[in-house]
């Protein structure tokens, strides 16, 4: 893919058509610009996680599709770091798919959380004081920052993973009932103990300040 082999600078409509074997005429007609074209493959990679989703966390068990949301992301991500890297830096520089179609596309991601929190309220595994709607956003404003310090370096994939999980998890603990409770409180121990590990503590500033070294 393009954006792999040259990041999002080698992504212009001539070379698209190239890799396509369509005139450049053609693409236009298709897509319009080149930040369609972006949003079409933020759109695709939601289908595809999505898909995965159905495949290995069926909704059978909502809490578990809440966290599969956050964990079968980040590993699609992962597994495509050539890719989403640049695009994701893109987004946040403000080269490509600009604001335009943010919205959209944060809203599609969002939505996969809302399907999960909504049947565990129907199960009455969390309970229905908040706007699934809303809390779901939030989940997904975490996880959101926790992509863009993937993206920049500040973390690896498996810090944006915990923090994206953590985020999910203190959310969901506004409406969680007393038998969903201790799982969430124990799931957020054992990222507090990842989180607090060597690599963080030496990532704080002034860490070491007040240990008398």
């Amino acid at each position: 893919m393009l954006i792999a082999r040259g990041g999002i600078q080698a992504l212009s409509m001539r070379k698209l058509a190239q890799e396509a074997g369509v005139s450049v005429t053609t693409l236009y007609n298709l897509f319009g610009v080149r930040n369609a074209i972006l949003s079409a493959l933020v759109h695709d990679s939601i289908d595809r996680i999505d898909q995965i989703l159905e495949n290995e966390a069926p909704l059978d068990d909502p809490i578990q599709r809440c966290r599969a949301v956050i964990t079968v992301s980040v590993r699609y991500i992962g597994e495509q770091d050539a890719v989403f890297r640049p695009m994701v830096l893109a987004l946040y520089q403000g080269l490509s798919l600009g604001g335009i179609e943010r919205p959209d596309t944060s809203e599609r991601a969002a939505h996969m959380q809302q399907v999960a929190i909504e049947k565990a309220m129907a199960e009455g595994l969390l309970r229905d004081a908040l706007d699934p709607s809303v809390l779901a956003s939030q989940i997904y404003h975490g996880y959101d920052l926790a992509c863009c310090q993937w993206a920049y370096g500040l973390i690896d994939i498996a810090g944006f993973r915990a923090r994206a999980l953590y985020g999910l998890y203190v959310a969901l603990l506004a409406v969680a009932t007393d038998q969903v409770r201790p799982m969430l409180e124990d799931e957020l121990r054992k990222l507090e103990h990842e989180l607090s590990g060597p690599r963080a503590a030496a990532s704080r500033p002034n860490s070491k300040l007040g240990t008398g070294s």
